[in-house]
């Protein structure tokens, strides 16, 4: 497990052809992270890798934000822009947080040089707020796309709201044969609050 909302099944040994997976919670719903394909927790999946192939699946409930594109250093690591995976859960919500500070001193400490954000998705609406009262940190850093997960039907209409400015209707594609609501190019800032609304 990475933290309670990431489960990575890597392959250790040469020749390996098949493994097993036992995904936690028989409550729980997971997602295969590249298929997007769905499985319910409490069970062992037999799953074909090869060595480059990695399973990894994403809790139904959880919200997780990833660096888009790569780089060298952590410096440049702050430049890349975030993609932001939605994972469902059977009541269609999901939550989870993201932390940014400089990356190199401890201003986050001494000065509270952070930014904690809360990423909540509740009743087709998913925002973006603070995660406490704690933390001043100016970043540029923006939301580049936003994947959800597990959502049942084609919406209408899915629109963006930013604090201080006009609501937009976004393009987005929806794949209905895994249930995938992608929504790309929205360009929010992490630091600002947001939401974006399905319809």
């Amino acid at each position: 497990m990475l933290g309670g909302a990431l489960l990575a099944c890597p392959v250790t040994e040469p020749g390996i052809q098949e493994i097993k997976v036992l995904l936690p919670g028989s409550d729980d719903i997971w997602y295969d992270i590249h298929s997007s394909l769905v499985y319910n927790g409490g069970r062992t999946l037999s799953l074909p890798v090869t060595l480059d192939t990695v399973p990894v699946f994403q809790r139904g409930g959880s919200v997780v934000c990833r660096s888009v594109g790569s780089c060298s250093c952590t410096a440049e690591l702050r430049q890349l822009p975030l993609s932001v995976t939605v994972a469902l859960n059977s009541q269609g919500t999901a939550d989870g947080e993201l932390y940014l500070d400089d990356g190199h001193s401890f201003r986050y400490r001494d000065r509270k040089a952070f930014c904690l954000r809360r990423f909540s998705m509740l009743s087709g609406r998913l925002l973006c707020r603070p995660a406490g009262e704690e933390g001043t940190f100016d970043c540029n850093t923006v939301i580049q796309s936003v994947t959800i997960l597990g959502v049942k039907s084609k919406p209408s209409a899915v629109i963006v709201h930013a604090s201080g400015a006009k609501d937009i209707s976004a393009a987005f594609q929806y794949m209905e044969t895994c249930c995938t609501l992608t929504v790309n190019s929205v360009n929010l800032k992490v630091a600002m609050d947001w939401e974006i609304q399905i319809r």
